[in-house]
């Protein structure tokens, strides 16, 4: 207990020295110059507020007028943040739990229930989902891009389904890339570090004609982040985007990447076959899309888009073997109708295949799978008083081969009583589909030591879980204060619970834990965010969430662990961020980030994680216009273990400092 508070005094003296300098050095500076500015200033806050998005309402909007809690994070901000991975950039937004489990693997969730694969969390990669059908959830380590093509991340706290379907329950995130015609040039980004061990990215983009453009890029790196480098990790990537705009009216694109990689990490078996005990281990990845999109859009502020997209993926474990194809198709269409109404309806399909061989703990009966999903939509944007009240209507309408029927309504309500201000409210309904693991699955948890064996087994019983939310919101921009405020109730109903059904005789004897929608619960909690221009080179952001979760079986129920799930998610969560332009030259950006401890469930053998904070700092000098060095040191307070050990056998490991150097040439 004294080192913890030891630390905790150490640390607390260590951000107040760091924010000290900061002010003072700004200080200074301002009054030797008043003429620096780079291109992450050139906007006020004010202008923030009016950046549009489109992961609300599937069209343009500005921020400022969504009734919903969303957060952007623009390109500047993830170079700035000197992140190499998508999931960590990703901690920078309040109400978004980030923890890495080791080197390739993150457990991320919006408002609550973080796991590995956080089932309850919709992320799309330019209109393509990368949720994963098989576990529920989505392989972070395959999430990836070259960070500098992206434009932005809209990310969405709280219920999508009225739009987005199935499994969008807690939020939604949005990774938007350049069109290529932003992306002229060569690009080469290097890095290696002690953690970071080496990275290397090229992008060329040019012109086909004078309507059409491209860009081609390729990224490799190896990173490595446990001491004894059981989770070293090695990933390759190529791909292609092409923009066309032949006319006014239309804007075609055709985008594909492939990967591939090796992942290491230290898991656990406990079964009586070779693996046995605490061991390291290697996954195989492999996986390859293509999109297509066509967007046409009219002078009168209607319009239609089409998109359709392939999808492969395989993962070749030591617990399970998944190969998985799917082909999504979608159209939705805009128009204006009578007394200030806009409408948005679309149709989708959705086709899934999949081929799967049994691993040491896992099997699923049958092997091979296809399933369907179709969709429908449709949300009336009405305009009460002159885009000062406004209210959104809709609902997601859907079929699939797995609980059938579903349907998704959401009722939202929009008052900016002033230019500056925001208010809003909503009640929406979002489901969660069961995975294929819950309904097809044997996974053997342990054979030994002992002579009962417990084995978790899939139903096709399963129902889709359920929630109902009820959101309100503030906003408020200005030239040099913006802030927004968020707060939400949740109540869910089916969700999974593992039931113990009769012993099975035999050598060994089995208990048998049968998944099935016994458990229901409620969250609440808020997310505040706020950003100061200090000065014209100076701004401060910072972000604060708190989330309450109670879980609570049914009386027909005898789980007595997915309860423990509670504490999988930090209740209190902060960050600080500075971004300094010293000089036309010189950036110096920083960021302190606290998270609340993970609590122990002594019932699940599930151990506490402390609370941690830490700081990230980056040194930027742009040497001339094409070339730019920098230097970029995270989690500088020492090592933490940020999760515990996920449910699939996967042994967390601590994060450790690191410290790197990067270098950026583009022509």
């Amino acid at each position: 207990m004294v080192g913890v508070l030891q630390t905790e005094e150490y640390t607390e003296r260590f951000f107040f020295r760091l924010f000290m300098f900061l002010c003072l050095s700004s200080l200074v500076f301002e009054l030797k110059s008043e003429e620096l500015r780079s291109t992450f200033f050139d906007l006020s806050l004010q202008q923030l507020g009016d950046v549009e998005i489109t992961s609300v309402a599937k069209k343009k909007q500005k921020t400022s007028n969504v009734a919903a809690s969303i957060f952007v994070l623009s390109q500047e901000e993830i170079k700035r943040s000197g992140v190499t991975a998508i999931p960590d950039a990703l901690r920078l937004v309040p109400g978004v739990q980030v923890a890495k489990l080791d080197s390739n693997k993150w457990a991320v969730s919006i408002r609550g229930f973080n796991d590995i694969l956080s089932n309850k969390l919709l992320i799309l990669m330019d209109g393509r989902t990368v949720y994963s059908p098989f576990f529920g959830g989505a392989y972070w380590d395959t999430v990836d891009t070259i960070l500098e093509d992206i434009d932005r991340i809209e990310v969405v706290r709280g219920p999508g389904g009225t739009l987005w379907g199935a499994n969008a329950v807690n939020g939604v995130i949005n990774i938007i890339t350049k069109n290529s015609k932003d992306s002229m040039g060569l690009l080469i980004s290097a890095l290696s570090g002690n953690k970071e061990r080496a990275q290397l990215a090229l992008r060329y983009g040019g012109e086909i004609n004078a309507e059409t453009s491209y860009r081609v890029y390729a990224k490799g790196f190896e990173k490595d982040n446990a001491e004894n480098g059981v989770d070293d990790w090695r990933m390759g990537r190529v791909g292609f985007r092409i923009d066309s705009e032949p006319n006014a009216k239309d804007k075609l694109t055709l985008q594909s990447d492939v990967y591939a990689g090796i992942e290491g990490e230290r898991a656990i078996s406990n079964l009586d076959t070779a693996p046995f005990g605490t061991f390291a281990t290697e996954a195989d990845v492999f996986g390859a899309n293509m999109l297509f999109r066509w967007q046409r859009e009219h002078a009168d502020n209607s319009g239609f888009s089409f998109q359709a997209y392939y999808d492969r993926t395989e993962r070749e474990h030591f617990y399970v073997k998944d190969r998985r194809d799917t082909v999504d198709v979608d159209f939705q269409h805009r128009f204006k109708a009578f007394m200030q109404q806009e409408v948005i309806w679309g149709l989708g399909v959705r086709y899934i295949s999949d081929e799967t061989s049994a691993g040491t703990l896992t099997r699923l009966s049958p092997a091979s799978r296809s399933d369907y999903i179709y969709s429908g939509f449709i949300q009336d944007e009405i305009s009460l008083v002159d885009e000062q009240l406004i209210l959104t209507l809709g609902s997601k309408l859907e079929h699939n081969s797995v609980t059938g029927f579903e349907y998704q309504p959401s009722a939202r309500l929009l008052w900016k009583p002033f230019a500056e201000h925001s208010l809003w409210a909503s009640v929406s309904r979002a489901i969660r589909i069961p995975s294929r693991i819950e309904q097809d699955a044997t996974v053997q948890r342990t054979f030994l030591p002992g002579p009962l064996a417990v084995n978790i087994l899939g139903s096709r019983d399963m129902d889709a879980e359920n929630l109902l939310a009820y959101e309100t919101g503030y906003r408020f921009f200005n030239g040099q204060y913006s802030f927004d405020m968020s707060f939400f109730y949740n109540n869910y109903q089916n969700l999974r619970s593992l039931e113990r059904g009769a012993i099975i005789q035999g050598t060994p004897d089995v208990l048998p834990l049968i998944l099935d929608n016994e458990l229901e619960g409620e969250s609440y909690g808020l997310e505040l965010a706020a950003t100061w221009q200090v000065f014209e080179t100076w701004r401060l952001q910072g972000g604060y969430s708190f989330i309450q979760i109670q879980l609570h079986p049914r009386s027909a129920s005898n789980d007595n662990t997915e309860e423990a799930d509670e504490g999988d998610t930090p209740h209190h969560q902060f960050t600080l961020r500075s971004f300094w332009q010293v000089s036309d030259n010189w950036q110096i950006d920083s960021s302190l980030r606290y998270v609340d401890l993970v609590r122990a469930a002594p019932e699940t053998l599930k151990e506490a994680v402390d609370s941690y904070f830490t700081i990230d700092t980056r040194i930027a000098w742009k040497v001339d216009k094409t070339v730019e060095l920098s230097i970029i040191g995270r989690n500088l307070l020492g090592s933490h273990r940020e999760f515990r050990g996920s449910t699939i056998e996967t042994q967390a490991t601590d994060v450790e400092p690191s410290v790197f150097f990067k270098a950026d040439l583009q022509f």
